[in-house]
């Protein structure tokens, strides 16, 4: 449809839908006195325009006629992508066409969001428990009482594995001193110092010395073996 015949098609779908011009004008965004010169002739309205008001009214015009080379070409440039990303996301947030279409659309993607970020941050965590869960052992007698407690530092520790081994310790009974701590690029555990000291009189430093990817299944760390009739009840250095 050339742009000289959308002034007669709107005010024949404009009065066909019981509307005023001043009710197009305002769900459009535009002034009423556009829309009186559109409807008269005088000016010729360009796409975006065109495509506005169709939307508003709920009339393709586009779609109304296989005429007019400009606004065909025109509507292509709309309906093939030509748009910045810019120019959709300014559009999305233009509430004055299709607002309950666009608010579902933002509503929906930030329910999106926040549920991966609550997900990255729960598999976060979960992995930091699993490092830890593999770095400390307590093992229990049948009345609840600790048998056993190991302690293996590896490369795949991160800061946060190490403040919830030294955690989880200090509830047993056991306080792990820090001396020195050293991380690689990608934040694992590289080389450490410490000294630990049991509640019942046991205590003693170590080192990792050099741990890295080339020797991932290194474990140096202390053991606190609570039988009775263990043999050495404490130890610090290698372990199986």
């Amino acid at each position: 449809m050339e742009k000289q015949l959308f002034g007669k098609k709107l005010l024949e779908i404009r009065r066909a839908k019981g509307l005023t011009q001043e009710e197009v004008a305002e769900k459009c965004g535009i002034t009423t006195r556009t829309i009186q010169r559109i409807e008269s002739g005088l000016v010729e309205p360009r796409a975006y325009t065109i495509k506005t008001i169709s939307e508003t009214i709920g009339f393709e015009f586009f779609e109304s006629s296989n005429t007019g080379d400009e606004v065909n070409s025109e509507k292509q440039s709309l309906n093939t992508g030509k748009h910045t990303i810019l120019w959709y996301v300014k559009d999305l947030f233009n509430f004055k066409t299709k607002a309950m279409r666009k608010i579902s659309i933002l509503t929906a993607s930030i329910i999106l969001i926040t549920l991966l970020c609550v997900n990255f941050l729960n598999a976060e965590d979960q992995t930091e428990r699993l490092k830890t869960k593999k770095s400390l052992s307590i093992q229990m007698n049948d009345n609840k009482s600790i048998k056993r407690v190991e302690v293996a530092f590896t490369h795949s520790l991160t800061l946060d594995s190490l403040i919830k081994i030294k955690n989880d310790l200090q509830k047993i009974g056991i306080v792990i001193h820090y001396k020195k701590i050293e991380f690689d690029l990608f934040n694992l555990l590289v080389n450490l110092d410490c000294e630990v000291i049991c509640n019942d009189g046991f205590s003693g430093s170590f080192g990792t010395g050099v741990l890295n990817s080339q020797n991932p299944r290194k474990r140096i760390g202390f053991y606190r073996d609570y039988s009775p009739n263990a043999e050495s009840p404490f130890g610090t250095g290698f372990l199986d």
